[in-house]
């Protein structure tokens, strides 16, 4: 009776991994659709015409732009790192979306109260501290709403007649102030990838070089993730716990594995792009640990074709080989994708996912695992009642067909 009770067990403890798939798929949902045209600010409904989420820092931008009066309402919405912190944005009225020229707003909470104030942001001022100065843009008004480390800023700016819609954004956060001094920002990934070209009127926008390079980490991030961190645990998942389907579990691992194995590979490729493209920065860690599992997984691979028939006197040696290799290459991807998110530093409900996936997988795991066992012990009993030479049909870990 448990032997047919199994299937049932093993599709229902198949949910936990179903739900952090979905609650995956929620985050990237919510993601996509980070801005809203109508929202709360300091207890008053405000509605834009135009929104946009930013991709970085958790930073968003509505507006309003009066073609008639030639008038600008932006509110920016972004996330401190911690209490304390600030968060600032700005335009560059030069060529490009860059640091040095902006004409900024940040906002942060002072001992007086919650504060914005403008700062020009130049060569000097970056070199040595950045202190609050007037600026170029025509400010009709600016205010500032802080809830935790959340910061919105609302400001209205006066255009001139023939100024052009198209704005050069810059947008960054810091985690101290201090005498109204806001401190160096972070030099993680994300902290050096604020910037974006915004037609006003349209809502077009054109990513910067800085953007584009993070926009190739993302998808390094998102391929290794998946492909090492979520495809191939399943595939080990396969192979362990649903032999019951014989031989379309194998198909199945078989399946997965090579699919994970591709993703990986075409985020280690991507990871070898950024790496030519940014001289000078290595994460070494990260690097070897990559270099290392992609070698791994090649020889894991090409294994396949020499796997020795079942019955072969070395059979039991190569399972032995397959299980140690398969279980360096989960534990080297998941080690890397947390490395990685170190490096890439998105928000924080990224990695959260990844957790609960993770958390998914280890309770998967103990579910089917005690499944497993329950099936054996039950089987071993009735083997006491049955001639010798019985076949009991437990599967053993190495047991590959």
């Amino acid at each position: 009776m448990l032997r047919c009770f199994f299937p049932e067990v093993a599709l229902l403890c198949l949910l936990p991994a179903l739900l952090a798939a979905s609650a995956v798929v929620a985050q990237n949902t919510a993601s996509s659709a980070g801005c809203s045209k109508a929202t709360t600010f300091n207890a008053t409904n405000k509605l834009f015409a135009s929104c946009s989420d930013l991709r970085v820092q958790g930073a968003s931008l509505a507006w309003t732009l009066n073609e008639n009066n030639r008038t600008l309402d932006v509110l920016f919405s972004g996330e401190a790192p911690k209490a304390g912190g600030w968060v600032g944005w700005g335009i560059n009225p030069g060529p490009a979306p860059a640091m040095a020229g902006t004409q900024a707003f940040i906002a942060f909470a002072a001992s007086n109260g919650s504060t914005i104030l403008t700062y020009n942001v130049t060569q000097a001022s970056m070199a040595g501290g950045l202190n609050c100065t007037p600026i170029s843009l025509h400010v009709l008004d600016m205010r500032v709403q802080i809830v935790g480390t959340s910061i919105a800023m609302l400001v209205s700016l006066q255009l001139q007649p023939n100024q052009s819609s198209v704005l050069n954004l810059v947008w960054n956060r810091g985690s101290s102030v201090s005498n109204f001094q806001p401190g160096a920002h972070s030099l993680a990934a994300a902290d050096l990838s604020g910037l974006l070209t915004l037609d006003m009127a349209s809502g077009d926008g054109t990513v910067s070089a800085a953007s584009a390079h993070q926009l190739l980490k993302n998808r390094h991030g998102v391929l290794n993730t998946v492909g090492w961190g979520v495809v191939l645990p399943c595939g080990v998942l396969v192979a362990r716990y649903l032999r019951f389907a014989d031989p379309l579990w194998f198909y199945a691992h078989v399946f997965l594995q090579l699919s994970g194995f591709t993703l990986g590979t075409a985020g280690w490729a991507t990871g070898l792009g950024l790496g030519n493209s940014s001289p000078g920065i290595v994460y070494h860690k990260h690097r070897s640990i990559g270099i290392a599992l992609f070698a791994i997984s090649v020889i894991q691979v090409f294994a396949l074709l020499l796997r020795p028939q079942r019955d072969h006197k070395i059979r039991k040696l190569w399972n032995t080989y397959h299980y140690i290799l398969g279980t360096g290459i989960l534990a080297l991807g998941i080690l890397n994708i947390f490395y990685g998110f170190d490096i890439l530093s998105p928000p924080k409900k990224w990695r959260l996912a990844y957790i609960y996936v993770m958390i998914a997988f280890a309770g998967l795991t103990l579910c089917l695992e005690i499944a497993t066992w329950g099936t054996y012990v039950f089987k071993s009993r009735s083997s006491e009642k049955k001639p010798q030479g019985t076949h009991i049909g437990v599967h053993s870990r190495n047991d590959h067909i």
